[in-house]
């Protein structure tokens, strides 16, 4: 599943969701919670791909005290020039359903 941005969640990312208790009811309901994951996964696979090709454009490490991986990235940088190009291309879209998905 990936949008007109690019943005996706990997099969092993939904599959994660899917099988907890009450996964897949979620997934189907578009529960809040599960929306926040997506929204969570995109980002990670976007950063994750970008510093494929550029180390520098960001960094990835594991934040104990939240038990998250966390991200972070120049305010200037690359990573936050792609997530102003994306919000913005959802600012186009007059759907409401963009609108209410609100991603980054």
């Amino acid at each position: 599943m990936v949008d007109s941005n690019g943005l996706y969640i990997t099969e092993a990312q939904m599959l994660f969701w899917i099988n907890q208790a009450g996964g897949e009811e979620s997934y189907t309901a578009g529960d809040p919670k599960f929306m926040e994951y997506y929204k969570n996964c995109c980002m990670y696979n976007l950063i994750y791909d970008m510093m494929d090709e550029d180390l520098s454009c960001a960094s990835m490490y594991w934040d104990h005290a939240k038990e998250e991986v966390a991200l972070s990235f120049p305010l200037e940088g690359k990573v936050s020039k792609k997530l102003s190009e994306i919000t913005f291309s959802y600012d186009l879209d007059d759907s409401e359903e963009d609108e209410d998905f609100g991603i980054f």
